[in-house]
């Protein structure tokens, strides 16, 4: 990608912006939240879509250049279906010969300053040209777009560079090249009717400079040609159609013919001086710099699920089956009855009557207390033994009627019996603490799961936003009024669908899916409140537009701390906008991280402590604490880095030439840093690019919906032969060494010391019992790893390696492991042979 400085309004705090016809040229493979591996400012960053920057430029499989700046620019060249990846993936085929530029990344100067990089090259880009045109004391407004006749005047009347749209990439063309392309302009090349003709000959440097053109007849078409010409050093003959030297130029080849030390320095220079010579004009380097990227992983919309996933923190034991069922632990059949299980679990005792069990609620309705034992001693104590000085526990091995309790839970409820309820096979908090059975009943009624420590989340990939509009987050201005949002960005009334609104530190938006699932959790946690708790229902929402303007809670992993937000809308994209005060609250910045979100209810009803596993790390990634109010100056110090820049200085462009360090820079923006502690760091946040839609482009990676790994290979390769600055060998012989190979070996390490299985009870054992069935149950015994996975990528690696003549090395590396698998799996003596065998 070519560089290009700035910050729009859903970039920063690590996140890059792309235009959102690139997403959808690089087969859909990124989309809003997608993660990236950068080369600089840092190490990842995470994909936002951003209109107003330019997009790749494309040789269509006619000849023809051309620059998508938006998704419709390639749906007009291109029928696509944006919701099947593999229409994309035969379009590209279909139309495309090449991508020759993926077009521009935006980054922001705070990155450079987060991570103390020295500053890159600036790209020459309108912003830039603005500025000097208005120092020069020119009025840049509705300049964007000019005539190339034009573009000439402005720079010769203000002595300005020439405007970016007719600045072409004359810095990656060699001096070799640009002079055999300017002979055949001289010898070749005709005028006609405002449109320059050129021979074939011309289009590989044509390509090379990005100028886009069109091929009939097999000739190329040039609109517009004057800046290109002048460039050239060339100029129309009035006495024929044909092009003739400037003056400029006659006097360049003199100088060198003379041959002064000036001109034999020339000799060495590159093909932008000499444009610079030749043209009469100040044309200065189009994109000096560009940034690798490769794709890191793909964005996230999700129920954050345990595995297995499970209703209810209740034990189901081995009576529950693989499954965990407490439906089938309630079926278990014993000696004496039917639903009796023996689990670990916690004992408590009624204050009242004396009655041992393990429920909060004793029969007799009172409240029963826990009774922590020593577990060496036996001696009873509330926390650490008198004798010993260990600590005690109220987990213990007893009996419980599973199947009268499931039936009691589903009276009191007045619910049917689900269709399938889930439970855990034992549980790992302190003192084996159970949820009441009837938290899981309601929430298998409502299709929801539970995460270890009783709440429901949901995942989203973070996206920061300082500003959006009513219409992207399908929130009526009318609501946003009674949420607060009374003025815009500009301090006007908000009436309009399409006003910019600045967002609130605390505010977020989710994605739709994000909604549909927190709706069926608001309506657990209305029916539990009603149903187990006998209060009124607090949520009481029947479509996801309800629950906007509710509290919720936000929480990153390998953290304890959430902070305290609140919904206001939606957005198509699989990804969580919040400012970015607020993500770097939860210690996060927006590189391709990943968090979650629950119902602020739900977080205060189910969550407990006790259910938290007693190992390391079990009171990460849960809300012990709850930031309620977000002091900017509490928050991880890279948001300090963010800078709120309208306009970036002209100082800044010319410094970035020098590689200066951005702390030299510093004091020209205005940054969030500057700002704490006052009225305005919280409000008045600016941005310098503008995006049309935060949610633009693919809605998914095409990573996520195609549906084989050979099919997402067959689209990276495919894309590597596209893009002109990818080698396709070279991706090629990464994926097999990367990926398939370390597959294969560890897959077949893994046969040669798997556990084998039991199909009934889910038991494994290290080696295969002697008779051959389950010790415990009698079930039949299987393998866990099997030759279809061993052998999974093993043919296509091979293919691969000999359609894109990857290195020897890697080639005979595959020969070897497949004569290793055949040697494990083929039985040479039971070979089925044929009588041509023998001739």
């Amino acid at each position: 990608f070519r560089l290009r400085y700035g910050r729009a309004r859903n970039t920063g705090l690590a996140a890059a912006g792309i235009n959102p016809a690139s997403m959808l040229l690089l087969g859909e493979f990124m989309a809003a939240g997608t993660q990236i591996k950068v080369e600089q400012p840092g190490k990842a960053a995470a994909v936002a879509p951003v209109s107003s920057i330019e997009g790749p430029t494309v040789r269509l499989l006619n000849g023809d250049v051309v620059r998508f700046d938006s998704d419709s620019d390639i749906l007009e060249w291109m029928p696509v279906s944006c919701s099947d990846p593999r229409s994309i993936q035969a379009a590209l085929k279909a139309h495309v010969s090449k991508i020759l530029d993926l077009g521009e990344i935006l980054i922001s100067f705070g990155e450079f300053l987060e991570n103390n990089r020295p500053l890159a090259p600036a790209s020459y880009v309108w912003e830039w040209w603005a500025g000097e045109l208005s120092e020069a004391g020119g009025d840049p407004a509705g300049k964007e777009n000019i005539s190339g006749e034009e573009a000439v005047e402005i720079s010769r009347r203000y002595g300005v560079p020439l405007h970016p749209a007719y600045t072409y990439l004359w810095h990656d063309l060699s001096r070799a090249d640009y002079e055999r392309l300017a002979s055949l302009a001289l010898s070749q090349g005709r005028l006609d009717a405002g449109r320059l003709i050129l021979p074939l000959e011309a289009k590989d440097a044509l390509e090379c400079i990005l100028l886009r053109h069109t091929v009939r007849q097999g000739r190329i078409i040039v609109n517009d040609p004057l800046p290109f010409l002048l460039c050239l050093g060339l100029e129309a003959d009035p006495e024929s159609a044909g092009l003739r030297k400037s003056p400029m130029a006659r006097s360049y080849e003199d100088e060198r013919a003379v041959g002064s030390s000036e001109s034999e320095s020339s000799e060495q220079g590159s093909a932008l001086d000499t444009v610079n010579k030749l043209s009469g004009l100040l044309v200065r380097a189009r994109a000096p710099s560009r940034i690798g990227a490769r794709m890191g992983r793909p964005e996230k919309s999700d129920i954050r699920l345990m595995r297995p996933p499970p209703h209810v923190l209740f034990p189901a034991g081995e009576a529950g089956g693989k499954s965990r069922s407490i439906q089938e632990a309630a079926k278990h059949n014993t000696v004496n009855a039917t639903g009796i299980i023996n689990v670990e679990i916690e004992r408590r005792i009624c204050r009242t009557c004396r009655k041992e069990g393990f429920a909060f609620r004793c029969d007799c309705g009172s409240h029963t207390e826990k009774m922590r034992v020593c577990k060496s001693c036996g001696v009873p104590a509330p926390e650490k033994c008198p004798r010993c000085g260990k600590e005690t526990s109220a987990a213990a091995s007893i009996e419980i009627d599973v199947k009268r309790l499931y039936h009691q839970a589903l009276e009191g409820l007045e619910e049917r019996e689900p269709e399938s309820l889930k439970g855990v096979l034992g549980l790992s908090s302190r003192d084996k603490t159970p949820e009441p059975l009837e938290k899981g009943i309601l929430r298998a009624k409502h299709g929801i799961n539970i995460f270890k420590d009783g709440t429901v989340r949901y995942d989203l990939t973070d996206l920061p936003l300082t500003h959006f509009r009513p219409d992207e987050i399908g929130t009526s201005p009318e609501r946003l009024v009674e949420l607060g949002y009374e003025l815009d960005m500009n301090g006007l009334p908000l009436i309009d669908p399409a006003q910019v609104c600045e967002l609130r530190v605390q505010d977020i938006i989710l994605s739709h899916d994000a909604g549909a699932y927190l709706l069926k959790t608001a309506q657990f946690v209305d029916d539990l409140l009603v149903k187990f708790y006998g209060l009124e229902p607090f949520y009481r929402a029947e479509s996801p537009k309800d629950l906007i303007g509710t509290l919720m809670v936000g929480l990153a992993p390998h953290t304890s701390a959430g902070v305290l937000c609140r919904l206001i809308g939606y957005s198509p994209a699989s990804a969580g906008f919040g400012h970015p005060f607020f993500h770097a609250a939860k210690r996060r910045n927006c590189d391709g991280d990943e968090d979650c979100v629950m119902l602020l209810m739900d977080a205060l009803l189910n969550f407990s402590m006790s259910y938290l596993p007693q190992k390391r790390g079990g009171k990460m990634d849960a809300c012990l604490v709850m930031t309620t109010v977000l002091n900017p100056m509490e928050v991880d110090k890279e948001a300090h880095n963010l800078d709120l820049t309208p306009v970036y200085p002209l100082e800044f462009y010319e410094a970035s030439l020098k590689n200066a360090s951005p702390k030299e820079l510093e004091a020209k923006f205005d940054l969030v840093s500057q700002r704490l502690g006052s009225d305005s760091q919280y409000t008045g946040f600016r941005f310098s690019h503008n995006t049309e839609d935060i949610a633009a482009g693919p809605k998914n990676s095409a990573y996520k919906t195609l549906e084989t790994m050979i099919d997402k290979m067959d689209a990276q390769l495919e894309l590597a032969r596209l893009i002109r600055a990818v080698d396709e060998q070279d991706v090629a012989e990464r994926v097999i060494n990367s990926h398939f190979l370390p597959d294969l070996i560890g897959n077949l390490h893994a046969f040669s010391k798997q556990k084998v299985r039991c199909v009934k009870c889910g038991a494994k054992y290290r080696r295969p019992p002697l008779k051959e069935t389950c010790p415990r149950c009698g079930g039949r015994i299987i393998l866990t790893v099997h030759e279809g996975s061993v052998r999974k990528y093993l043919d296509v690696s091979i293919k691969v390696a000999e359609e894109y003549g990857v290195s020897s090395y890697t080639k005979q590396r595959l020969q070897l492991l497949k004569m290793e698998i055949d040697s494990l799996f083929k039985n040479d003596k039971a070979r089925q042979t044929g009588l041509a065998d023998f001739m």
